[in-house]
């Protein structure tokens, strides 16, 4: 009777797996896409946080930790000026190595294993060094952020995404040689 009844609970059990593996499948995805789009719906693509008061930051703050701005270039020029501060408080020159961004105590990762290894999977090292006065190395770096931020599919889908962090970066490199930046000699 035991032996008659074990494929009965097999396949009940299996039944139980599929419907549990449904439920996961088709109702879980929503849920996942909300999150990993928290960097597109509110403006802050490099998700910057803390309680600064940006330019372009939104009056209707959407989120408790990750900051929302009017557009997304205003995140843009956040998060680049919060890497120039970050290199002046480090170094005291516009150079940052991925470990100084990404894995000392106070670094922008919350998930230092996850960008590690999407910073291994680019052929990044934690010695390589950004200069943020250099566009042509900046940019890149930018781009790496937005997409490991916001996750493949979402930055895949990004319109004008060059156009916007172009324009984001101007707007930083606009703000940090003018005098309101209080670092502006630590960049000449």
């Amino acid at each position: 009777m035991v032996k008659d009844n074990i494929p009965f609970v097999k396949r009940g059990l299996a039944n139980q797996t599929d419907n549990v593996l449904n439920i996961i499948i088709k109702e879980k995805p929503p849920l996942f896409k909300t999150l990993n789009v928290l960097p597109e719906r509110t403006n802050n693509w490099m998700s910057v946080q803390g309680s600064d008061d940006w330019e372009g930051l939104s009056k209707d703050q959407i989120h408790k930790r990750q900051l929302k701005f009017d557009n997304p270039e205003d995140g843009i020029r956040a998060g680049v000026i919060s890497l120039f501060t970050r290199a002046e408080r480090k170094n005291n020159e516009p150079y940052l190595t991925f470990n100084q961004i990404f894995f000392e105590d106070d670094g922008w990762a919350e998930d230092k294993e996850s960008y590690k290894l999407d910073m291994i999977s680019k052929n990044f090292t934690e010695t390589d060094t950004i200069d943020l006065m250099d566009r042509g190395k900046l940019k890149p770096f930018i781009h790496f952020m937005i997409n490991h931020e916001m996750g493949v599919d979402a930055y895949e889908k990004l319109k004008d995404k060059d156009k916007i962090i172009d324009k984001g970066i101007d707007m930083a490199y606009e703000y940090v040689n003018s005098d309101e930046y209080p670092f502006k000699e630590f960049i000449k």
